[in-house]
């Protein structure tokens, strides 16, 4: 009976000791796939990834920015933003809603875009996901947008008598431009400007006005800080010359000289003179 008694006391306790014990670790209970599950779901939702076929985009060229999902057999919808500055200081800048697409179980979605912006275009993607309550978003992406500045635009900060901006016709085509006026028979002419490090070409087309006298002549020049960058072929009436200048040192001054080169031509007023002149002159720039 006593032996019976100890045996039985004996496993009292071991139900006892097993009722209070530690429960079974958690990746091996029944909780387990509930903790995959959740996993998984936020690996679904891992940060896409934006390329953009460009970095350096002229006003009105077409680029396209493309999506690049983690996981697209759960992902719903891909709607691009744009990042809004704000203009005034008191309306709030933002991200606005530009396009938005369904997945469709594919890894990369494009976005074909045309550049319209001053200066830069900032985007972003966010990516819905089943059983997400908030979608993924991918860091932003910056385009740098440049557009062609009118010279007119531009006061020169010094000029010599003669020169001004108006209608100039060369080869018969009427343009806006820049040159030597009329009145002038200086024979040499020249302004100088400020882009102030952030025009990266010129361009315009060469010539001398169509009043310009048969027989004459004469060369345009530009500069870049003081440094000469180029000078043109001997124009003559009858032609132009469309022309366009890198500026890879992105100068903060610009200068154009004008010279008539007529065989005999002098300081002043001459049976045959030229009035050199450039049509449609303007500047490719950023970050003005």
């Amino acid at each position: 009976m006593r032996a019976t008694a100890a045996i039985f006391g004996f496993l009292v306790t071991l139900a006892w000791s097993g009722a209070f014990s530690d429960p079974a670790d958690a990746s091996t209970g029944p909780t387990a796939p509930a903790a995959q599950a959740a996993a998984a779901s936020a690996a679904s939702v891992a940060e896409p990834a934006l390329t953009s076929s460009a970095k350096n985009v002229e006003e009105g060229d077409r680029y396209t920015l493309t999506a690049t999902l983690r996981s697209a057999a759960t992902a719903t919808r891909a709607t691009l933003e744009k990042w809004h500055p704000s203009l005034y200081g008191w309306d709030p800048a933002g991200w606005d809603p530009v396009k938005a697409v369904k997945v469709g179980h594919r890894g990369k979605v494009p976005f074909k875009l045309v550049a319209a912006d001053l200066n830069s275009e900032r985007y972003r993607v966010a990516v819905a996901y089943k059983k997400t309550a908030k979608p993924a978003v991918s860091r932003p992406v910056t385009v740098t947008v440049w557009r062609w500045i009118p010279l007119s635009e531009y006061d020169p900060y010094y000029t010599t008598g003669g020169t001004g901006f108006g209608t100039t016709t060369i080869n018969g085509v009427a343009y806006t431009g820049w040159g030597a006026a009329t009145y002038s028979h200086a024979g040499t002419w020249e302004s100088r400007f400020t882009p102030g490090r952030h025009c990266k070409s010129f361009t315009a087309v060469l010539g001398v006005g169509d009043i310009s006298a048969d027989g004459s002549s004469a060369t345009i020049s530009f500069t870049a800080d003081d440094e000469h960058i180029y000078t043109s072929s001997t124009l003559t009436p009858g032609m132009s010359a469309p022309v366009t200048v890198a500026l890879p040192m992105l100068p903060y001054r610009f200068g154009i000289q004008l010279l008539d080169t007529t065989p005999g031509a002098t300081t002043d007023r001459d049976a045959v003179e030229s009035w050199p002149v450039l049509g449609a002159p303007a500047f490719l720039c950023t970050g003005v």
